[in-house]
């Protein structure tokens, strides 16, 4: 009977007159309620499930927590209306299929599985009201409720991390060391990511002339020649070198035909001979290839319309215009066929023998429907296969990973390489998000992260730094073209650099970028090391106004950071604490200690001072018998063991 509720197997159900069935159930283990609904009807192409319900007022402690990238806060403030669309898996959606409704400090969290489930979320002004709606299409029939009780965004993540676990998103670190040792050379890797050759042709946002136009920034011997520097220079014991550019025809040319190497950068012989003194360097460096197998070039000689994704109205689907002009998109069900043809992984495992594939664009991009009929696809079709794309690098050169982030790539690859850009607001300088680590808090240990190639820390950009050793992760680093190094002057555009926010180029030791580089790598290796395989347990904004941030690691590792002018005094877990001035940070752990501080142990600094005390047996720093402490720039005293030591650079403790 229409418009009845009745009762039957344990559910609530509500059918309409145009006979659809809406289900209250209840579910234990945990307690949460399933919400769902049985089909759509032929004339009915979206329902919305919550249509503009849990609303929030203004107050403390009422918010939505939203998995847009690495996640984000929505408060029911603002002087606009506004509504916001997040659909499945893309940088404008979200990267997990959930989210967090915090009101008066009681926490739910809303959990799907169908990717054709959009959340909406709607502010209005008078009075101040935000409120979300679900919007589900074609196989998305619900939602589930799950009340957490007391809590907040943290609480949120924690309860999605068994949700995650039972999707079989959630493969962590450690499992994956156990399969693949190799995993483990990712802890505490810096990421060099060379540009090495690139075809820019004519008449396109990146060449606006009428004549093509070729950029070598690097030779193939340059690269080998870049990484031991590195190496035998600064001492970057852990590192990966991936090469953009080497493919025939250059950065983001010529797509899927990568072969012969680029001749004008040495060509098969060059790039054999420089994968050779990569892999000399030892296991600490990983030596990868930047490819692509989404996008597919007119220009290649293999060009072939049958491998490209169709629009409803048959056209071809049409990618973005890059270095080689338009890009159409791979339909997925051909990707694998694409990339073991003889001529493609095989042939460029065999010759090069990388450590490390990195594949273009396959977390970055949305999910996408091909209307081709001889090989269709729906969102969930496209998910699928770009796993099994993933799954096919991954088995060929034993390390895989892929731009930006999403959930369902965490289990399928090592790395991803552009989710941290939304933490260091890269292109976005002017967003007003309150960025919270919802993606780090449930996959933190699950997979290493790092900002997006073109998002390189500049030696002016300290919170760049602050960001990263946050939430522990990794820098893309920058550098100069060529044999940069070898010139000891600044570069013109260092020149003009405000001095004040030179601050972790300090030392003296080596040019800006490489002392930089050096003085970073130094906190930030050991920390990945240290927090590679624990979950971040807890963040919090600790002040007001949002410009001191606190991280914890497992039970023991805390770290602190400061991006506000004003100082601030953090707490220690076993000192007398530290002062902190504006990018100064504090990490404490049972095994490290690093801090840019005007003090810390008791020690006061006329002129703040930056250290790293390190454990190298693994034991804590009160036992250990191998204590490096290294000294980045400042006041050169440091207090160890109850001992004020003189430290120049570094020294070791047994």
């Amino acid at each position: 009977m229409p418009g009845g509720v009745t009762v039957r197997g344990g559910a609530l159900t509500y059918r309409t007159e145009q006979g659809v069935e809406f289900q209250f159930k209840l579910a234990a283990n945990p307690p949460a309620v399933d919400y769902s609904f049985d089909k759509l009807p032929p004339d009915v192409t979206e329902v919305r499930l919550l249509d503009a319900s849990l609303p929030l007022e203004p107050g403390p402690d009422n918010y939505y927590a939203i998995p847009n990238r690495l996640g984000i806060l929505l408060l029911p403030e603002g002087e606009k209306p506004y509504t916001r669309r997040f659909p499945a898996y893309s940088g404008s959606g979200y990267s997990m299929a959930m989210f967090g409704v915090v009101r008066n400090g009681s926490a739910l969290l809303a959990t799907w599985e169908d990717p054709y489930t959009e959340i909406l979320a709607d502010y209005a002004v008078s009075p101040p009201r935000l409120s979300i709606s679900l919007a589900l299409r074609r196989t998305a029939h619900g939602v589930r409720l799950q009340p957490l009780g007391h809590g907040g965004y943290v609480e949120i993540a924690q309860a999605y991390r068994p949700v995650a676990r039972q999707r079989g998103y959630l493969k962590t670190l450690a499992e994956k060391v156990r399969e693949n040792p190799n995993v483990a050379r990712f802890f505490g890797a810096a990421d060099f990511k060379p540009f090495a050759f690139q075809r820019n042709v004519p008449n396109t946002r990146w060449n606006q002339s009428d004549q093509e136009r070729l950029v070598v920034r690097f030779t193939f011997q340059e690269c080998a020649d870049l990484a031991e520097h590195f190496a035998k220079d600064l001492g970057i014991d852990r590192a990966l070198l991936v090469l953009n550019g080497w493919i025939n025809g250059g950065y983001d040319n010529r797509h899927p035909d990568v072969l012969p190497a680029a001749p004008e950068i040495g060509g098969d012989a060059g790039l054999v001979e420089c994968s050779r003194r990569l892999h000399a360097l030892g296991p600490g460096w990983v030596f990868g290839l930047h490819d692509n197998y989404q996008d597919f070039y007119k220009n290649a000689a293999s060009w072939n319309e049958d491998y490209i994704m169709k629009n409803a109205d048959g056209s071809l689907h049409a990618g973005g215009v890059w270095a080689g002009g338009l890009a159409y998109l791979i339909c997925s069900r051909k990707s694998v066929e694409l990339a073991s043809r003889p001529m493609n992984v095989p042939r460029v495992k065999e010759q090069f023998t990388p450590d490390l594939y990195f594949s273009d664009t396959i977390f970055a991009s949305p999910l996408y429907e091909c209307f081709d009929p001889k090989h269709p696809l729906t969102l969930a079709d496209d998910l699928r296969n770009k796993v099994a794309l993933c799954d096919y690098l991954r088995k060929q050169a034993g390390l895989f990973g892929s731009e930006e982030g999403r959930e369902w790539g965490v289990a399928h690859a090592d790395y991803f390489e552009g989710l941290m850009s939304h933490k260091t607001h890269y292109q976005q300088p002017n967003n007003t998000d309150i960025i919270v680590p919802l993606f780090e808090i449930v996959y933190g240990d699950a997979i290493s992260i790092y900002a997006h190639q073109s998002d390189r820390p500049r030696v002016d950009n300290p919170s760049y730094i602050l960001d990263h050793v946050l939430y522990a992760e990794m820098p893309v680093y920058g550098f100069g073209d060529h044999h940069y190094w070898t010139n000891a002057d600044p570069s013109p555009q260092q020149r003009n650099l405000d001095q004040s926010r030179l601050v972790f180029a300090r030392g003296g030791r080596f040019n800006l970028t490489d002392q930089f580089i050096k003085n970073t790598y130094e906190v930030l290796s050991p920390l990945g090391r240290d927090t590679a395989l624990l979950p971040m347990t807890d963040h919090r904004f600790v002040t007001p106004d949002r410009k001191v941030e606190s991280t914890r690691f497992g039970a023991d590792t805390h770290i602190t950071v400061n991006y506000g002018q004003a100082d601030y005094a953090a707490p220690s877990v076993a000192r007398s604490g530290a002062v902190l001035p504006q990018w100064g940070f504090l990490i404490e752990s049972p095994a490290l200690v690093a801090f840019y501080a005007r003090s810390y142990g008791g020690l006061q600094y006329a002129e703040p001072a930056l250290f790293v005390i390190r454990s190298l047996d693994g034991k804590p720093l009160a036992s250990s018998r191998q204590v490096r402490i290294y000294h980045g720039f400042g006041d050169s005293r440091v207090e160890f063991r109850g001992k004020t030591l003189e430290v120049a650079t570094e020294k070791l403790i047994p």
